[in-house]
């Protein structure tokens, strides 16, 4: 009998040229078009001589991120957390709730009108007595951004785990299989297109839930935080730096989102690349 290998497996390495060549076509559209916006944007404010505690011009915008990207890095980092966290778990829960939905139209008659009174009450008005229950620290913020971010997955994944091929299901169920088998090979599968376009929604949204939230919980940093200082001390360049922030955060969650998408989706025609 041979003796085992003793030879040293090479560490997983991740390959980040690869990565950021399936990411650029993402990335380099929305670059140029920003770069022309604020061509644009720059002239337009040159031009009309417009003050900086108006509208800043964007390389006043570009300085005040550059000579403090440490502080907006971190700043923007918080507000990641906290919008990644209400995602996980709004959408999460959304999930769970849609997969017995799907399979009971009972169930779905009681439980869908209170998801949509929970959803068209205003976030502004729900932010103060979270802060109230749950106190100064993340729970609050996390749980903001966790509402703000379930609907769009419910319904979706409600719509994903009902439309199935009928004649799939067909055959499935002539080999007797189970209700798990016949979820894992064909409601769960059916269900990721409009699950991947629910979270490339929801997850602009839970960036916005953990702004308002940052808002109401003063003192915890986060970019909704530096927001609403700017906005008091009228240091608009730094606001608007801080929005970029944001935006750039919001970018890269969805190109995340749609490599992810690509990866799992490569069956589908969702994913395909249209010639030309």
């Amino acid at each position: 009998m041979n003796a085992p290998s003793t030879t040293p497996r090479p560490p997983l390495r991740l390959d980040w040229g690869r990565w950021l060549r399936l990411a650029l076509p993402y990335l380099l559209p929305p670059l140029i078009a920003a770069a022309i916006a604020a061509a644009v944007w720059e002239a337009w404010v040159e031009i009309n001589d417009v003050s900086m505690f108006v509208l800043p011009p964007p390389s006043a915008v570009a300085d005040a991120l550059i000579s403090d990207l440490g502080f907006f890095a971190t700043e923007g980092l918080r507000t990641f957390g906290v919008a990644i966290g209400g995602l996980a778990i709004g959408a999460g829960a959304a999930v769970a709730l849609a997969v017995l939905m799907a399979h009971s139209t009972t169930l779905e008659r009681a439980l869908l009108p209170i998801a949509i009174a929970v959803k068209v009450t205003p976030i502004v008005a729900l932010a103060p007595l979270f802060v109230i229950w749950f106190g100064f620290g993340w729970e609050p913020k996390v749980a903001i951004a966790a509402l703000i971010t379930y609907f769009p997955v419910l319904i979706n994944g409600i719509a994903g785990f009902r439309d199935v091929d009928p004649g799939a299901l067909d055959f499935l169920r002539s080999l007797n299989a189970s209700p798990r088998e016949i979820f894992l090979r064909l409601r769960g599968p059916s269900a990721l297109p409009y699950l991947f376009a629910a979270l490339k929604i929801a997850a602009t949204l839970s960036l916005i839930g953990a702004v308002v939230a940052e808002f109401f919980a003063a003192g915890q940093g986060g970019l909704g935080a530096v927001i609403d200082e700017e906005n008091r001390l009228v240091r608009l360049d730094r606001l608007f730096a801080a929005i970029v922030t944001l935006a750039v955060i919001g970018v890269l969650m969805n190109v995340a989102l749609a490599l992810a998408e690509r990866r799992f989706l490569s069956w589908h025609r969702s994913t395909w690349t249209p010639p030309g």
